[in-house]
């Protein structure tokens, strides 16, 4: 009985700790995590349905107070129907953690099935008369990643003319695909 519990004893911390190895996530080179923007407005504010993103990701360093676990870039067409140019709104933008932050439960939020891990850093846009944002990043049980990008923005009383696009809210979630190369971009 007594090596019985002894091996259980042993083989608990072992299996809590495998339960937060996400190293699969992790991009070796040559890789990314691509994917778009979700189409439905509902789902989006502050961004066109156009717009791509790219994640480079090192998942064992998520719980890394001071190392960054990655960089997002976002790329959008230029769309010939309205003239809008090519944008980039991140380009490489490193996952910046919050520090203080890993003190506290907002640290590992919890987005319902699905989703293995969730984690919270800011990242600065290309703009640097921008706002930064807020990115959430969601590692999926079907191996893919989530990413929300969130910014309050200023408020618009109706006319988003009148706050500067590194002003605006911005929310949107981004499905990201493991792929080989840059994601076209």
């Amino acid at each position: 009985m007594r090596t019985l519990l002894g091996a259980l004893g042993l083989a608990l911390p072992l299996a809590a700790a495998s339960c937060d190895d996400h190293q699969q996530f992790t991009t070796g080179p040559g890789e990314s995590y691509c994917g778009a923007v979700t189409v439905g407005a509902v789902f989006r504010a502050g961004l066109s349905p156009r717009v791509q993103m790219r994640l480079k990701l090192d998942a064992d360093k998520l719980d890394d107070s001071t190392d960054s676990p990655g960089a997002l870039s976002t790329f959008e067409a230029a769309d010939p129907a309205t003239s809008t140019a090519e944008r980039r709104m991140l380009s490489e933008a490193l996952l910046r953690p919050i520090p203080a932050m890993q003190h506290d439960p907002l640290s590992r939020p919890a987005f319902g099935d699905g989703r293995e891990r969730n984690a919270i850093y800011a990242v600065s846009p290309v703009d640097p008369e921008a706002e930064s944002l807020l990115a959430i990043v969601s590692l999926r049980s079907d191996d893919a990643v989530e990413v929300r990008l969130i910014r309050p923005g200023s408020p618009t009383n109706g006319n988003d003319d009148s706050v500067p696009d590194g002003r605006r809210q911005i929310f949107g979630v981004f499905s990201l695909e493991r792929k080989s190369g840059e994601c076209g971009f």
